[in-house]
C-alpha cells in the first residue's frame, strides 16, 4: 500500500507548531545573547526536526527554508560575535511557517516570498560585496512615491495608551492582544516608536536601549526577555522586566501591565 503524504499532514502540523514554539523561545534568548550556544543548539534542533518532516512529506519550500536556516545556525555557531542582524529574517521565517500550517501542500513549488527569504537567510552567512571602481555607473534611483492627496482637517488623535516594540511581528501581535484585553489602545511595531505620552511601552530587550534613546522614560517601559541575567540588568536600571506572557493565557500577564491599565480608567 502506498502511503499518501496528505495522511500525515495534521500530525506534521501539530508537531511543527510545537517545534516553532521551541524555536521562538530560542530566538528570543538569542535576541538577548546572540552567542548563546544552548539557544543556538535548541534553534538548530527545531529547524532540523521540521526540515526532516518536510522532506518526507514533499513540502519542498519548507524543506529548503529550513535547510537555509540550518546553514545559518551552523555559521553562527562556528563564527560567534555577530550582532544579531539576522534575527528579523529568522522571526519572519518562523511567522511565515506558522501561517502556512493550515494549508500545507505536498509537491507544491516554492512561493516567491519563501524563495526571497531563503536568499535573505543565506545572505547572513557571507560578507556583503564591496563596491569596485569599475563596477559601472550608479543605478538609476527609483521614482519616489506620488504625493498623497490633501487630507480633510481633523481633530488631533490621542496617542495609543500602550506600544509594543518587538522584532517578532507574531510575538508583538500576541502581546498586543494581551494588552487590548486589559483595555489598552495599542500600537504594535517591529521597531522602536517615539514616546508620545503612552502609559506603557512593552519592548524586547534588543530594542530597549533604542527606546530609551528615543525618549521613553524608564518608568514607562517593560522589557521582555527570556534571560534572567538580562532581566536583572534592566531591572537594575529602573525598568520593569518580564518574560513573554503565554499566548491565550491571560493569567500570565504581568501585574505591572494590569496596574498601568488601571491608571487610565475613571474612578
Amino acid at each position: 500500500m502506498t502511503l499518501d503524504p496528505h495522511d500525515f499532514l495534521p500530525l506534521f502540523a501539530q508537531e511543527t507548531a510545537s517545534q516553532l514554539g521551541a524555536l521562538e523561545a530560542a530566538l528570543h534568548a538569542l535576541e538577548d545573547r546572540p552567542d548563546d550556544a544552548g539557544a543556538l543548539r535548541s534553534a538548530f534542533q527545531a529547524a532540523h526536526s521540521i526540515k526532516g518532516g518536510a522532506a518526507m512529506l514533499e513540502l519542498h519550500a519548507l524543506h529548503a527554508l529550513m535547510g537555509a536556516f540550518e546553514d545559518l545556525l551552523h555559521h553562527l555557531r562556528d563564527q560567534p560575535g555577530g550582532t544579531g542582524a539576522w534575527l528579523p529574517d529568522a522571526f519572519t521565517a518562523r511567522d511565515l511557517i506558522l501561517a502556512q500550517l493550515a494549508d500545507l501542500r505536498p509537491g507544491a513549488p516554492t512561493p516567491p516570498e519563501v524563495a526571497q527569504l531563503i536568499l535573505n537567510l543565506r545572505g547572513h552567512t557571507r560578507p556583503a560585496a564591496a563596491p569596485t571602481a569599475d563596477s559601472g555607473a550608479a543605478p538609476t534611483p527609483l521614482p519616489g512615491p506620488l504625493p498623497a492627496p490633501a487630507a480633510e482637517p481633523s481633530l488631533p488623535q490621542a496617542p495609543p495608551a500602550a506600544a509594543v516594540m518587538d522584532v517578532s511581528v507574531l510575538a508583538a501581535d500576541s502581546t498586543g492582544e494581551h494588552l487590548r484585553a486589559l483595555g489598552f489602545t495599542v500600537q504594535v511595531a517591529s521597531g522602536v516608536v517615539p514616546f508620545t505620552g503612552q502609559r506603557l511601552g512593552v519592548v524586547s530587550a534588543r530594542l530597549a536601549q533604542g527606546a530609551l534613546d528615543a525618549g521613553w522614560p524608564a518608568a514607562h517601559l517593560s522589557v521582555l526577555s527570556e534571560s534572567a541575567p538580562v532581566r536583572a540588568a534592566w531591572a537594575a536600571r529602573g525598568l520593569h522586566v518580564t518574560a513573554r506572557p503565554v499566548r491565550a493565557a491571560r493569567d500570565t500577564v504581568p501585574d505591572a501591565w494590569r496596574a498601568a491599565s488601571l491608571q487610565g480608567r475613571p474612578e
